[in-house]
């Protein structure tokens, strides 16, 4: 069974996107990879004389739908030759559907997707992952430049804040790593890296998260952010000490996507093997139907907050528990709880919370009796 991965690579104007595409190419090459990449289409579009600006300039309106139909086409054939590829393929994808909401309002992106009977949750789905690094003018800004790339225009003040566009409208997919300036900025090429063998699923020490068991959320002020609600349904057909194996269906706007996720432990302390695709309904349906237990049920709630990725938990199935997680950019980076949410205690660690245990006692199934490992993702 081949692999075959896609990958959006986004964020703000010169964050590194080239230079992060062009290592990962080698890296993974190297690894016996077939890489594919999916040029930037406002680029290319742009580099091609169709501008939204100078003279005689294209209606912004109407270039997007240009970037739009061209993407998705390019997108549709990349994936359609890496499907066939008898070989562990990679796609990259230089920007991703949704970094046009950046550029137009919501309205008019929703009227876009609709003239094209597209669906935001089966979009965000097509991309494994999506990797956001953060413009140079953010934390970097010696480096920030417009040199190196005809299309960009834009001044510093304006890339932070483009680049925050596009990290907003990318708020809802499962898993955003967003890398910033922290630190050199050939560290951080090596986090999108890192970041690609995660996804892969390759054995790698497992990426830390900061978990908090919530007390109280101040709702009014939770709504004041660029939100995304999600609904989670969620079962497990295998459940053992060394693998367990997890049904999920995500609910967004009345619109539903499936999916299956394996989790293995291995030999090497501190390490598990994920492995994941999407699955049909019907699949779902006879496999919810087999089981006799209770599936977990929660609203997650996807937002930003100074910077960092959050996932807010609701859970209606068991009642009453609520769980905030984050992925932090940098590991000396302290944890900010938002300031509209009380927590109880950090259970980073705490192996009671975990998806699967969680699992068991809500079906009176014995827990389980492992040796502690470090934190993974149970996004």
């Amino acid at each position: 069974m081949y692999r075959h991965k896609k990958f959006a690579i986004t964020g703000g104007p010169c964050a590194g996107k080239t230079t992060a595409m062009q290592r990962i190419v080698e890296e993974f090459t190297e690894k016996g990879y077939k890489v594919f990449v999916v040029d930037e289409t406002a680029t290319q579009l742009i580099n091609g004389g169709i501008r939204p600006f100078g003279n005689n300039p294209c209606d912004m309106v109407e270039f997007q739908r240009y970037v739009l139909d061209l993407q998705l086409e390019k997108e549709r054939l990349y994936t359609k030759y890496a499907d066939s590829v008898q070989q562990d393929t990679i796609i990259l994808c230089d920007r991703g559907i949704m970094d046009n909401r950046a550029y137009i309002d919501d309205k008019t992106f929703k009227m876009l997707l609709k003239e094209r009977n597209l669906k935001e949750i089966d979009i965000m789905s097509s991309y494994d992952a999506v990797i956001h690094l953060v413009t140079a003018a953010d934390g970097a800004s010696k480096y920030y430049t417009t040199a190196n790339n005809s299309a960009r225009t834009e001044t510093a003040e304006e890339a932070i804040k483009k680049d925050r566009q596009t990290l907003d409208s990318w708020v809802g997919h499962k898993k955003i790593h967003i890398l910033g300036n922290e630190n050199r900025f050939d560290d951080k090429i090596k986090k999108a890296i890192g970041v690609i063998y995660e996804e892969l699923g390759d054995p790698l020490p497992i990426q830390r998260q900061s978990k908090f068991l919530v007390d109280s959320i101040d709702f009014e002020l939770l709504h004041n952010c660029r939100l995304v609600k999600l609904e989670l349904e969620q079962f497990f057909v295998d459940i053992s000490e060394d693998e367990d194996t997890m049904i999920r269906k995500t609910t967004r706007d009345g619109s539903s996507i499936y999916s299956k996720t394996t989790k293995r432990n291995t030999d090497v302390l501190n390490e598990r093997i994920t492995t994941s695709k999407y699955i049909k309904k019907d699949e779902y349906d006879e496999l919810l139907e087999k089981t006799i237990e209770q599936p977990i049920r929660k609203c997650r709630y996807c937002f930003t907050y100074q910077g960092q990725y959050y996932y807010l938990d609701v859970f209606t199935n068991p009642k009453g528990l609520m769980i905030l997680e984050t992925d932090l950019t940098n590991e000396n980076t302290k944890v900010t709880i938002p300031n509209f949410i009380s927590v109880e205690k950090d259970i980073t660690d705490d192996v009671y919370y975990r998806n699967d245990n969680i699992y068991r006692r809500l079906n009176n199934i014995k827990e389980k009796t492992y040796v502690k490992q470090k934190n993974t993702s149970e996004k």
